[in-house]
């Protein structure tokens, strides 16, 4: 399945994980109206859409601070390793905070099944995106980068 790598933008993964989720739910449109015109029902779809978006902006930043690439479909155009900052406590904010939008999003469609978009979102980001990116920083940056995969968790 090497072929997966690297090839389709995260945030369209999350976007698709999100209407598989929407579709496992098997939520109607009108679910979805109803759902929103209730702020009981939006409290903490918000708070993980909040933490979610401020936690991938937080790692933009910090790209952005060190004046690297934020392309996660070619890794190897990264000019240095990130290790500060948000990238101190998770080695993969962006991605983390898609994931709990993702949790967000189940929540506001009020189903187990509705969580499977996260699920899926984990296990192929992991697979085809993480993985992909840590071999190239490996190859690219050496003992740095693997002393900083032994102090960091890839997510949390």
């Amino acid at each position: 399945m090497k072929f997966l790598q690297l090839k389709c933008p995260p945030p369209i993964v999350m976007l698709l994980s999100a209407l598989l989720a929407w579709v496992f739910s098997q939520r109607e449109l009108s679910f979805i109206q109803q759902q929103a015109t209730n702020i009981e029902n939006l409290i903490w779809p918000l708070v993980f859409l909040i933490a979610g978006v401020s936690l991938a902006i937080t790692g933009i930043k910090e790209f952005a601070m060190h004046h690297t690439t934020v392309n996660p479909l070619n890794p190897n155009q990264s000019s240095s390793l990130v290790v500060s900052g948000i990238y101190q406590l998770t080695r993969n904010p962006m991605y983390l905070g898609m994931l709990v939008v993702l949790l967000g999003w189940g929540d506001f469609l009020d189903d187990l099944l509705a969580f499977s978009g996260a699920l899926v979102f984990f296990v192929y980001i992991s697979a085809f995106q993480i993985k992909p990116e840590e071999d190239v920083m490996q190859e690219k940056f050496g003992e740095e980068f693997i002393q900083y995969c032994r102090s960091v968790r890839r997510w949390l």
